[in-house]
């Protein structure tokens, strides 16, 4: 999902939606760092390919006490290594989103 304004409640809200699909929570119990590097990937090239003709977003949720730690941190840096290897993908914090969305798709209601 890509992010939205919301104008239900009088002035405009950006809404950057956030799923569980890629978070670490969903595998709390048993993450090994391959297993998580591999659901990411998986998740990243559907996108990638889908976003030759339209827009794509990926939300990834993180823990510290669960990516964190030793054994999980190298499937998520041997994601992040994969994904930069990617000229048409941008890795960034969610605030980066909201910037750019405030920039670029201001709705036509909003005062900014």
């Amino acid at each position: 999902d890509l992010p939205y304004w919301n104008t239900q409640y009088g002035k405009p809200l950006l809404i950057i939606p956030y799923t569980l699909d890629c978070n670490d929570m969903r595998f709390a119990q048993s993450l090994e760092g391959d297993r998580f590097f591999n659901y990411l990937k998986d998740t990243f090239d559907t996108l990638y390919a889908e976003g030759a003709t339209a827009p794509k977003m990926m939300s990834i949720g993180l823990h510290c006490r669960i990516v964190g730690r030793p054994g999980r941190a190298l499937g998520l840096a041997k994601f992040l290594d994969y994904v930069k290897a990617h000229q048409q993908a941008w890795v960034c914090k969610r605030i980066d989103i909201c910037n750019h969305w405030y920039k670029n798709f201001k709705p036509v209601t909003a005062k900014l």
